[in-house]
């Protein structure tokens, strides 16, 4: 059993009791597995991914440590990425996306420090699929900031795993390409969400909402996004959710072609787009309640320094307070501002 894969169950229940091959009882069933269990089980030689059918995600308000982040959200994108990957021969297991890795994305998303979260879904590996579960991620957290109800939450969440499907179509000469794409390319890149909704909709396993979150994420509120130029009073509302979370997750995100943007551009970005090209209510709660999240958290300043978030301002949370070597540092008044999240995980930058 690969050692890495093994601790994606800690933190999850037990259905039933596990047993070595000898009848004897290993761990009693209803066990939440520690990072202690799965160690001992390590060293028994015991395969728990033979029974990880039996082993449940626990749903609770109990946070992830860091590590237990990390290795969850990247057992997550090898299972989704699976899963895509045979999407083409048989749509069928697309509802897979639903039963194995939504509770999971419902797990991290309990997760209230922001470092740790951005760590996990903003790292430099498979952006691709990575992608899918950061939107879902941050769409669920919107969407539960803004009063949705769980149903509603789930169903956002699940189309935020499924919005890009539709790039699956799209040649990996193109989706990869590190120089500027051309007008065809682009234009072949545009049609993603089309393919993404006939994907879905071809399928016959989706319900309607889930189908245009792929149709519609990127329209745009004033009617100049693609690929029908809706307006904003013609675009699904969990629709828009997703939008905000597409654009935050790809913005803070390294990609092929470019680094990841500091977080004060993005959500300066985002503050100035919030008229015309995106839901202002919602892209003001998400600015609001993303940088609430990050009270406490080290970041990393655009002088080089490290300093810590201490108060954020109601109207002008992208600009908090900052504790810099001992001294409060208001961000309104200062050249500085922040760049990205500091890792506690491998101590590398995460915006």
């Amino acid at each position: 059993m690969n050692e890495e894969n093994a601790f994606r169950f800690v933190g999850c229940r037990l259905k039933r009791d596990l047993y070595n091959e000898q009848g004897e009882l290993l761990v009693k069933k209803g066990t939440i597995l520690s990072e202690l269990h799965v160690r001992r089980l390590i060293e028994m030689e015991f395969d728990l991914d033979k029974y990880k059918y039996n082993i449940v995600p626990l749903l609770a308000k109990a946070l992830l440590t860091p590590f237990q982040q990390d290795l969850l959200i990247t057992n997550t994108v090898g299972e989704i990425r699976d899963i895509f990957s045979k999407v083409k021969d048989n749509d069928t297991v697309l509802l897979e996306v639903e039963e194995k890795v939504l509770p999971v994305v419902e797990q991290i998303s309990l997760n209230y420090d922001l470092a740790t979260l951005m760590n996990g879904i903003l790292s430099k590996d498979d952006y691709t699929y990575r992608h899918n579960i950061g939107v879902s991620v941050l769409a669920a957290l919107l969407a539960k900031w803004l009063g949705f109800s769980p149903e509603e939450i789930k169903t956002i969440s699940l189309g935020g795993l499924l919005h890009d499907i539709g790039k699956l179509n799209i040649p990996d000469e193109i989706l990869l390409k590190q120089g500027p794409l051309t007008n065809e390319e682009y234009d072949e890149i545009k049609n993603h969400p089309l393919y993404g909704y006939e994907i879905l909709n071809k399928s016959g396993h989706f319900g309607q909402e889930i189908c245009l979150m792929a149709l519609e994420h990127h329209e745009r509120e004033n009617g100049k996004g693609y690929p029908y130029g809706k307006n904003a009073d013609e675009v699904h509302l969990y629709s828009k959710i997703i939008a905000i979370a597409d654009i935050f997750h790809a913005m803070t995100s390294d990609r092929v072609y470019r680094n990841q943007i500091a977080l004060y551009e993005v959500l300066k970005q985002m503050k100035t787009e919030a008229f015309g090209k995106l839901d202002p209510k919602m892209t003001y709660i998400f600015i609001q309640r993303i940088m609430e999240m990050s009270i406490g958290n080290q970041v990393y300043l655009n002088d080089g320094s490290i300093g810590q978030i201490v108060f954020v301002y109601h109207d002008d949370p992208i600009n908090p307070v900052i504790n810099l070597d001992g001294e409060l540092k208001d961000l309104r008044y200062s050249p500085l501002y922040i760049v990205s999240f500091v890792s506690f995980t491998n101590h590398t930058e995460t915006a």
